[in-house]
């Protein structure tokens, strides 16, 4: 997924697998409902084209401009990102609406789709003058670094990834800001959306999304954002919550009437033995206010070290211990899609300074992903090539148990590295002395869910 490959014909560029995609999708229709029109000079299409394929080609915009002759400037376009009025969140709902539609019909009724959350760190070096950039904590260099917190919400079905919504998140102290005039302004509004906290921002995406028709019933976000009072606004959307508990000793959960926090639960009730796929299984209360809400706890072991394991968590009470961790197994896909804007498709190596170009910029970046992984589906998925082709063969896998259980084994991997707990080498060392205890047959698929 590097870059979009090409089919038989040869002759085919990146702009016509580009307007191929917007013709399928109608994104110009939807570029219409958020806004984003010219009245006169370039048209919209033109430059949106162009911006999609300098990203794909790993080029600069400038270097297309030396390479070839363009009916327009640089300032052109940079106009067009730096346009207040364009609703860019209706934008890209609408399109991933559309997009995530087509890869329903492709899948069965019964596959479990889901929305996925998560940040990562955005950096913009030499930011004096770039506007609300502020200096963020990055938990994986465990330092302050100066930009954005990329909150991203995205929909899986298991095989592909849509981005839907996102936000850059500010903070308190700002690097630079530009005054309002109107504060009823979309313009406005957006950098009111990006100083706002990121539980509250992450509930306007999502009832954004919903409102939009993106659906899916289950809602997937990391220990950042678990907490009672989330999923009780999280079920007031009717979604269902699967996430992964903090193990924390301040945040109480109720069991046979007594409130106790998730270590002691762990502590004090008894553990599966032998090769069990988990370790304990137990439901739960959550009190906030006057609500009362069942959640179900599953504690996933870690067999390299007997003290550690991840609590799994989902409001749920209908789901398995394996769908559970299958579920949470999705998540990934947002760490692979963080990792390709960031490497391939020059998320952060916009040079423009205001909010909104920055903005637009990323929204850009997400309709390339979106291309990229329309290209991937179409290419793997024999169903999309036509209806007898859609009668005759199977639907795509959803990701397997072996595949969610070693994507729980990385998050191991990065939780103890980042702690300083143990080194890279003697990681690998214990998981390799781990695989290799385990079975001729799971270390087979093991093997396989790495290679996927």
């Amino acid at each position: 997924m590097k870059s979009i490959s090409r089919n038989a014909d040869n002759g085919n560029t990146f702009e016509s697998s580009i307007e191929a995609f917007f013709s399928q999708f109608q994104i110009f229709s939807i570029a219409r409902k958020a806004h984003a029109t010219k009245t006169k000079g370039v048209s919209f299409k033109v430059l949106w084209t162009f911006l999609v394929s300098v990203l794909l080609s790993g080029r600069s915009s400038y270097r297309n401009f030396q390479m070839q002759e363009l009916p327009f400037s640089e300032k052109t376009y940079r106009n067009l990102l730096n346009n207040p009025k364009i609703d860019w969140q209706v934008f890209l709902a609408c399109l991933a609406q559309k997009v995530t539609a087509y890869f329903s019909t492709f899948t069965s009724e019964e596959r479990k789709n889901v929305f996925i959350v998560d940040d990562s760190m955005y950096e913009r070096l030499n930011v004096k003058k770039v506007e609300l950039a502020a200096l963020q904590y990055d938990h994986a260099s465990h330092t302050y670094k100066k930009g954005f917190r990329f909150l991203q919400l995205g929909w899986s079905d298991g095989n592909s990834y849509v981005p839907v919504l996102f936000s850059l998140l500010s903070g308190k102290n700002k690097v630079a800001q530009e005054n309002e005039t109107d504060n009823r302004s979309l313009a406005s509004k957006r950098k009111q959306q990006a100083q706002g906290k990121g539980t509250e921002v992450l509930l306007e995406l999502l009832k954004l999304a919903l409102k939009r028709g993106v659906k899916a019933p289950y809602v997937l976000f990391d220990s950042w954002f678990s907490s009672p009072t989330m999923f009780k606004k999280i079920r007031e959307l009717e979604l269902h919550v699967v996430t992964l508990l903090k193990r924390s000793s301040k945040v109480y959960y109720f069991y046979q009437g007594k409130a106790i926090d998730v270590k002691t639960l762990f502590k004090q009730l008894k553990k599966r033995r032998g090769r069990s796929r988990y370790l304990l299984s137990i439901e739960v209360e959550a009190h906030v206010g006057d609500e009362s809400i069942p959640i179900k706890l599953v504690y996933v072991r870690n067999r390299n070290k007997r003290n550690e394991y991840l609590v799994l968590a989902t409001t749920d009470m209908t789901l398995s211990e394996d769908e559970i961790i299958q579920l949470y197994g999705k998540r990934w896909a947002i760490e692979v899609f963080f990792k390709m804007c960031k490497q391939y498709l020059q998320l952060a190596k916009y040079q423009g300074l205001s909010y909104d170009g920055i903005f637009a910029h990323t929204t850009l970046v997400c309709v390339s992903y979106t291309i990229l992984s329309v290209q991937h589906r179409q290419e793997g998925d024999d169903r999309t090539i036509g209806e007898l082709f859609y009668l005759m063969v199977s639907e795509l896998a959803d990701l397997t148990f072996e595949e969610a259980i070693f994507q729980l084994l990385e998050m191991f991997k990065e939780a103890l590295y980042e702690e300083m707990v143990l080194s890279a080498s003697i990681l690998e060392e214990i998981l390799e002395k781990f695989l290799s205890l385990l079975p001729k047959a799971t270390q087979h698929k093991l093997k396989r869910a790495t290679v996927y």
